[in-house]
This record gives C-alpha cells, sequence and structure tokens, in this order.
C-alpha cells in the first residue's frame, strides 16, 4: 500500500495523511518536499542576510572606512546565517518533533511529518515580513503579525518584547495543525491534554528565544571572527 505526498492535500486534508501513516502505507513523494522545505528555509535565511536584516551591527565598519573588515564581516555573517537556516529546520523538523512524540507516546516519523509544515508555516511568516520590510525599505526586530509592537509602547524591555514577539498568528497557525492532525492519533479523553502540551511547548520556546534574541550572539560571534 502506498500513499502519493502532495503538500497542500495532505495540510487540507488531515485525514489522508494521518491514515496513511497509521496503516504504515509508503509514502511517496514525501522526501522531495521535505527537500524543498528546506531549500526554502535556506533561501529565506539567505535573503535576509543579503539585504541586511540582522546586520544593522555591522555598519561601523563600513561607516569608518574599514571596506576589507567590513566584506569579511558580511561574508562570515552570511555563512551563520546558512548554518542557522539549517539550525531552525533541524531544531523543528527533529528536536519539536522528538519532544512532541515523547510527550504523546506517538512514533517519532509520525509527528516530524506533522512538523514539516510547521517549518513551512514559520517560513511563509518570514517571507511575508522580509516582502513588506522590504517594500518600506526599512525592517523593525518586531514582528507586526504578533502583539510585540503594542507591547512596545507599554515596556522596552527586550527579554519581553521578543518573548511576545514568537507568539504570533503564525504560531497559532503551528498550533492548530500540530493539534489537527495529532489529535487524530489519539483517544479523545487526551485531547484536551493535547493541546495544553502543544501550547506550553510554543509558550516556552517563545521564552527560551525571546533570552536568545535579547543577546545578540550573531553580531558577538562576527565580531570575534573578524
Amino acid at each position: 500500500m502506498f500513499y502519493d505526498y502532495a503538500f497542500f492535500k495532505s495540510l487540507f486534508h488531515p485525514s489522508t495523511l494521518t491514515n496513511a501513516l497509521a496503516k504504515e502505507a509508503e509514502i511517496r513523494g514525501y522526501k522531495l518536499r521535505v527537500g524543498i522545505v528546506l531549500f526554502f528555509t535556506l533561501l529565506i535565511f539567505a535573503l535576509q542576510n543579503l539585504w541586511g536584516m540582522g546586520t544593522a551591527g555591522l555598519s561601523y565598519l563600513f561607516a569608518t572606512n574599514e571596506t576589507s573588515a567590513y566584506f569579511v564581516a558580511r561574508v562570515i555573517s552570511f555563512v551563520l546565517a546558512i548554518i542557522w537556516a539549517i539550525l531552525f529546520f533541524v531544531f523543528h523538523y527533529y528536536l519539536i518533533a522528538f519532544v512532541l512524540a515523547t510527550f504523546t507516546e506517538l512514533p517519532k516519523p509520525w509527528v516530524r511529518h506533522v512538523q514539516l509544515f510547521v517549518v513551512a508555516i514559520f517560513m511563509v511568516e518570514k517571507a511575508i515580513l522580509l516582502a513588506v520590510f522590504y517594500a518600506v525599505g526599512f525592517t523593525t526586530n518586531l514582528n507586526f503579525f504578533s502583539l510585540a509592537p503594542l507591547i512596545a509602547k507599554v515596556t522596552s524591555e527586550p527579554i519581553i518584547l521578543f518573548t511576545v514577539n514568537q507568539l504570533s498568528v503564525f504560531s497559532v497557525l503551528a498550533i492548530i495543525v500540530q493539534y489537527a492532525f495529532l489529535k487524530r492519533w489519539m483517544e479523545a479523553s487526551a485531547h484536551k491534554g493535547l493541546l495544553a502540551k502543544i501550547i506550553a511547548i510554543h509558550v516556552v520556546l517563545a521564552i527560551i528565544i525571546g533570552l536568545l534574541s535579547s543577546m545578540p550572539l550573531q553580531q558577538w560571534i562576527v565580531r570575534g571572527l573578524v
């Protein structure tokens, strides 16, 4: 028995994929879609870096006529952006899948199929943000799909802002997708607990990213290598 994997068909008709996985059917075309989502992830991170998102801290090198150092810094920054892209994909596709599988006692390969949609959702968000920033000609650290811009009027605490920044409309979509798929492999009595676990994972993840985002890690690394 086999199942011809189609990304959007599987996304909008969860039962087709969940039933195929439960019946241990051969999923044809899935690895290709994984490769496409990975490529899309690398492309978006690369375009963000090339356009200058997250590299404002290196502008002082250009302003002080340190052209060679600025060029080297941008190259290192680009390489780091590609590494971040790979880590982003691995983190969501493998690590979060492992956590969810552990909490739900579901097979990890099944959960990874769901996480591929989550990675795609987050990359669509990043693509839209990049397109909007490119259109207006400037960037901001705050995601206008979240409540962070409103919270910024009340507090300027970086950890709070960057944490809220991660909980966007697309995070809600990711939660909906995860819940819609995973609940089909679980008893009805476990559905409420499942939703609570998914939301908790997103909140904890947002806090961790908020803490890391408040520290300019990439700029520190680049400056240390230049």
